[in-house]
């Protein structure tokens, strides 16, 4: 028996980007005495209070678990990010902060799911092998991926970065419901504005850095943020934001970005709700009462607002709706504000990976027999529109060919494109992009099924192979030197050209190279150049 088309496309629509700005006023930047200044140790005076965490072999200083803003709990439930409320004595980061709530994993493939969450989870993490504070060392910031609904900053190891000679600092951010959710009543209370508390809590995270990096050996002025995934849709909207201007010097942005139209917080468009509509609708869904108000949407529990939010699929992968334009954060969409050359001036590397869609394929959650024709045809008419004639020429849509031509435009589409055209607006400012194309294929418990599938750079670039059970061997390993290398020689000098492995032109659009990132690595001219004109074209017909 087949099964339903509809329910096949919610499931992949949601495991497809699986892998998401304070308004509180800005500290004084902390002095510290000659003294301090000498030598980099466990113990830490950071905002808040003092913080002691653990150094590990070979110098690696670790510090988990800092809090970087007043816990959103209660009254602060939705609330933009609030200034912290100082401790008294000595914090241990020692371990990590509890991830933010978030349903169990819907992806098989992408398993990750946790067994403790809480509201009070803005917290993050920092590694550093400085020996003085005054060695400046270049900082780069990872926020992770999960489509804005999943994740947490603990995931990740910053001991194989660190011998690169950076800092690395990871961070939670609230997630789905609790960070991404506009409501006229919080619209009203925030002065006008609600929603996108998920960017504003990274913003506060890129301040918390500002404010105390230093101290452990880092420049607040060579500060690189990166992701991947919905961490690399955070890039696209953190360049784009007028909230955080001035917080990071440059960008790395792997497979994802917004420049998709977007719900406005007011005004219903493109068949999208506003978002406050979408909001009084979740309420009721919440509170399982009709028009239910903010404050008793704040007595709810943490874990009946989540398990309504995840039992609705219609709700929980509707990940596209959480990125709004709410007039602060995003005074336009994404797409005009880069479109107009009005996103941060600052140096992007950028790119996507040749298979990303591989493991999105329904067979792979055996969903059982699958309609490949009607699943493509639907994915690409809710994905695009005009006229889809040119589309179905390029991802033909014959019983033979209908598998395939879903996970090619699906990687396309969401992937391909973004990234290139990221690329071509980075033309409307001064500073460089370097576009690369990833086509390495690693091998996952003795196959290279799925090809360079989504997130599969991740591994290389924190050097952790377990992530995706990838075989270990001297090759992979060399690999993920090599991306390790390009990923930090970016981050210390706006250019990740590595000596005797690439010398990596800036992207011109009149001769729009790409560095080809693979078992060969290399440059290559106009990667699908073609897909890309007639999926951007798509896209602009949706707003038309």
């Amino acid at each position: 028996m087949k099964l339903d088309i509809q329910k096949i496309f919610s499931v992949i629509s949601t495991t497809l980007l699986l892998m998401a700005c304070s308004d509180q006023p800005e500290p004084d930047r902390f002095k510290l005495s000659p003294a301090e200044e000498e030598t980099i140790s466990s113990v830490v005076f950071v905002s808040g209070g003092t913080i002691r965490g653990s150094t590990r072999e070979g110098g690696l200083h670790e510090y988990l678990g800092i809090p970087y803003a007043a816990a959103p709990v209660g009254v602060r439930r939705w609330q933009s990010p609030a200034q912290l409320v100082p401790w008294e004595g000595e914090r241990d980061s020692t371990g990590f902060g509890l991830p933010c709530y978030q349903p169990n994993s819907v992806s098989a493939f992408y398993d990750r799911s946790y067994e403790e969450m809480s509201e009070d989870c803005l917290t993050l993490n920092v590694w550093t092998r400085a020996k003085k504070s005054s060695d400046a060392l270049p900082v780069m910031i990872w926020i992770h991926g999960g489509a804005l609904i999943m994740g947490s900053g603990m995931d990740y190891d910053g001991a194989p970065l660190t011998r690169k000679g950076v800092i690395l600092v990871t961070i939670n951010y609230r997630l789905g419901p609790f960070g991404f959710y506009a409501h006229p009543q919080l619209s009203a209370e925030g002065r006008g504005h609600s929603g996108n508390q998920g960017y504003k809590d990274q913003i506060a995270a890129l301040k918390w850095v500002q404010e105390n990096i230093r101290q452990f050996g880092g420049d607040p002025d060579n500060v690189t943020i990166f992701g991947e995934s919905a961490g690399s849709w955070s890039m696209s909207v953190l360049q784009a934001s007028p909230l955080a201007r001035g917080l990071f010097n440059k960008i790395i942005g792997q497979s994802g970005a917004r420049f998709v139209p977007l719900a406005d917080l007011k005004v219903a468009r493109w068949g999208m709700p506003s978002a406050e509509k979408r909001g009084e609708k979740l309420a009721s869904m919440f509170a399982q009462t009709d028009a239910p108000d903010l404050n008793a949407l704040r007595e709810l529990s943490a874990e009946s607002i989540l398990d309504a939010y995840a039992a609705d699929p219609a709700t929980l992968f509707d990940f596209d709706a959480l990125t709004i334009v709410d007039g602060q954060l995003l005074p336009d969409e994404v797409n005009t504000i880069f479109d107009q050359g009005r996103q941060a001036d600052v140096p992007v590397l950028i790119g996507s990976n040749a298979d990303e869609a591989t493991t999105f394929d329904p067979a792979i959650g055996g969903l059982g027999p699958v309609d490949y024709v009607g699943l493509h045809t639907q994915f690409v008419d809710v994905t695009l529109g005009g006229d889809k004639q040119k589309i179905f020429a390029m991802y033909p849509n014959t019983p033979e060919l209908a598998r395939d031509s879903y996970i090619r435009f699906n990687t396309d589409a969401n992937f391909t494109q973004p990234m290139r055209q990221w690329a071509d607006y980075m033309g409307n400012v001064s500073s460089p992009a370097y576009l690369y194309w990833w086509n390495w294929r690693p091998m996952v418990n003795g196959s290279d099924q799925y090809g360079s599938f989504h997130a599969a750079e991740i591994p290389y670039v924190f050097n952790d192979f377990a992530m995706f059970d990838i075989d270990v061997s001297d090759r992979e390993e060399a690999f993920s030197e090599t991306m390790m290398n390009i990923w930090t020689n970016f981050a210390k000098k706006s250019n990740p050209s590595s000596k005797g492995v690439v010398d990596w032109p800036a992207y011109n659009l009149n001769k729009p190279m790409t560095a080809i990132l693979g078992s060969e690595i290399g440059l290559e001219e106009g990667v699908r150049s073609e897909q890309v004109q007639e999926i951007t074209a798509g896209y602009n017909a949706r707003r038309d």
